[in-house]
């Protein structure tokens, strides 16, 4: 719950491009492109980027470990971007990566475990924020719990 808000991110693969799924212009398919990931994020049972169609959350991947899909995070809500009230924070990890730690400027830590679509070498952790917090900084950890990532770009 965030906000008195129920929220859930889910990862779907799909090996073949769906039936009504159309590459956007603006983000040509490469050579390989074959299969498609979507970040789902829902928030008080509204799902984030809706205005944008049901694939809006989805990127095309050359099949099930396309590496160029790790590394990224991004921070997304309902209203203006992201960038005010209710917010998830959803980070695509690599494989050592166990959870992360998403610090808050209130001093409060969120913790999440890295988890990973079935067959798959697509994972991530995700989030909820509360209105009115910001994130100081993010830390990825591995099993062993030794820092790999610290990450300040959040501000």
């Amino acid at each position: 719950m965030v906000d008195g808000l129920r929220w859930l991110v889910a990862l779907e693969f799909y090996p073949t491009l769906p039936k009504g799924y159309v590459v956007p212009a603006k983000a040509e398919k490469a050579a390989g492109e074959s299969s498609l990931v979507c970040q789902r994020m829902v928030i008080g049972g509204v799902r984030v980027d809706h205005e944008g169609g049901p694939w809006a959350d989805c990127q095309p991947v050359d099949g099930a470990h396309d590496s160029s899909q790790s590394g990224g995070a991004g921070l997304w809500g309902l209203r203006d971007k992201g960038t005010a009230g209710s917010r998830l924070f959803v980070a695509n990890v690599q494989a050592g990566v166990a959870y992360g730690m998403v610090n808050l400027s209130d001093g409060s830590r969120l913790k999440a475990t890295a988890t990973t679509v079935p067959g798959t070498s697509y994972r991530a952790f995700a989030v909820a924020i509360t209105t009115g917090k910001t994130i100081t900084s993010v830390d990825t950890y591995n099993t062993s719990h030794r820092r790999l990532t610290h990450d300040t770009s959040w501000r």
